[in-house]
């Protein structure tokens, strides 16, 4: 059988991108945490004298024992040492003491170390988000019973989202408080800011009128109540024995608690003129003709440097000013891409805002970088799991990721988020707390509001929210 070879030379053309090392150090700080950063420009300091660090938060109140007098130092010793105990050592001494599976006691550890300087966690991680995914036995439930738990603890009223949610707490404890009182601290604060009892009087009548002007309004806890000047006087005097900081006897480790704080803080500034138009440069998001949000890139534990004046000019130190000057846009780089990123999630997520949980629009990593004109993956860094960038608003502490989420269509076509579905999944078992309510009874309800799923899918997402099945609730 004959053979032949033949050879053949073919021409081909194409690109291919390569990626310097000053963008892939870019890139790597934009997926780190805080910490991880914080430690890698303090090494960065350390290494290179063209370097100096002009300002550091953790640092900021610190003074050396040289710095001030030796009696200001001794009363600064006097003061501290009562404190030396902080709140979280002292409650975490309490937990060892009670009889916990694992799986509350690390409910608990957890929950006791996302507390802010008041005992708070309104201004930290969302309770939800401690949860263990991997671990069945941390759902919805146990982490109610562990606040709860926590909240009966000394100091009593701590692990509130707020210092006005811990007089309510307090005195629901406490057990002693009258209806009128309890109406008070229930949301209603504001009905007593002038302190005189006829004003307030007059506050509460206005409020209770305007309230049943209302169709269909419910009864008040308060409507059968005998409201007086006596009764307000002594609601007045009861809020004034509880305490809005329950955690100020105690010492604070700030080192330790601002590497819980959040890459992105965002709030919600009413403003009485109309924003016609969102400003991506100035952090404005228009909401509606009320108000508008004002997104702000808070730095945390991360210091702030610039190149050393005194060492600029050298040119025998040429290339520690360049590396220093890389380092300072690289940083700048990833400050100005999260802030970016963040006016772009608010601008699509103004329900969440808006309204709070429950609200979450169907939203993925491509709309973002198409909004942002930026690569996919530079989206998946910022709002990567392992490493996670945190946004702060009214409503609680929220990892990035949370506001990325799947869809299903409803029957008219519209689009609605698995987050959406996995709250009312979770307000429908809220609402039949106590009876044995089965996945194809959810199903129903969840029909019923125009949210067409399958079992199997409500089986899944009940699942993820670590919620057991009917047969073990």
């Amino acid at each position: 059988m004959a053979m032949s070879a033949n050879q053949h030379l073919f021409q081909s053309e194409f690109q291919v991108q390569k990626m310097s090392q000053h963008q892939i150090m870019t890139l790597n700080y934009l997926a780190m945490s805080n910490k991880d950063l914080r430690e890698e420009i303090l090494k960065a300091v350390r290494e290179n004298p063209a370097l100096e660090i002009v300002y550091d938060p953790i640092e900021e109140n610190y003074k050396t024992p040289s710095s001030i007098t030796a009696d200001d130092f001794q009363q600064t010793l006097e003061q501290t040492q009562d404190a030396t105990e902080t709140l979280q050592e002292h409650l975490l001494k309490q937990i060892e003491m009670e009889h916990l599976s694992q799986d509350e006691r690390s409910i608990c550890i957890a929950l006791i170390n996302n507390l802010d300087k008041n005992g708070c966690y309104g201004s930290m991680l969302d309770p939800v988000t401690l949860l263990d995914k991997t671990r069945p036995q941390q759902n919805i439930k146990m982490l109610s019973k562990c606040i709860d738990l926590i909240h009966h603890l000394d100091p009593v009223g701590t692990c509130c989202k707020t210092p006005e949610e811990s007089l309510l707490v307090q005195a629901q404890i406490n057990n002693d408080a009258t209806p009128l009182t309890l109406f008070i601290l229930n949301n209603h604060l504001d009905l007593i800011v002038s302190m005189v009892p006829e004003k307030i009087l007059k506050a509460i009548k206005k409020y209770l009128e305007d309230w049943h002007a209302q169709s269909f309004a419910p009864k008040t806890p308060i409507d059968n109540y005998p409201i007086n000047i006596e009764e307000i006087q002594k609601s007045i005097t009861y809020i004034r024995s509880l305490n809005p900081f329950p955690a100020a006897d105690f010492a604070y480790d700030v080192a330790a608690s601002r590497y819980n704080q959040p890459d992105i803080v965002l709030t919600i500034e009413k403003v009485p003129e109309y924003i016609s138009e969102t400003d991506f440069s100035t952090g404005k998001i228009k909401a509606d003709e009320n108000c508008y949000f004002q997104v702000k890139y808070a730095s945390g534990i991360i210091p702030e440097i610039r190149i050393n004046p005194s060492i600029k000019n050298l040119k025998s130190n040429t290339q520690l000013v360049t590396n220093g000057k890389a380092l300072i846009q690289q940083l700048q780089f990833r400050k100005n891409t999260i802030a970016m990123q963040g006016c772009a999630i608010v601008a699509l997520q103004k329900e969440f805002f808006l309204n709070g949980p429950g609200n979450l629009n169907p939203l993925t990593r491509k709309q973002i970088a198409q909004m942002c004109s930026i690569h996919e993956s530079t989206v998946s860094r910022m709002a990567n799991k392992k490493f996670p960038k945190y946004f702060q608003c009214q409503w609680g502490v929220f990892p990035a990721s949370h506001f990325f989420s799947s869809s299903i269509n409803n029957e008219k076509g519209t689009k609605i988020s698995a987050e959406k579905i996995k709250f009312e999944i979770q307000e429908i078992l809220s609402q039949n707390a106590g009876i044995s309510i089965s996945d194809s009874q959810i199903t129903k309800l969840l029909n019923e509001k125009n949210i067409p799923v399958a079992r199997r899918t409500v089986a899944k997402y009940r699942a993820s929210l670590n919620i057991q099945n009917s047969y073990n609730r």
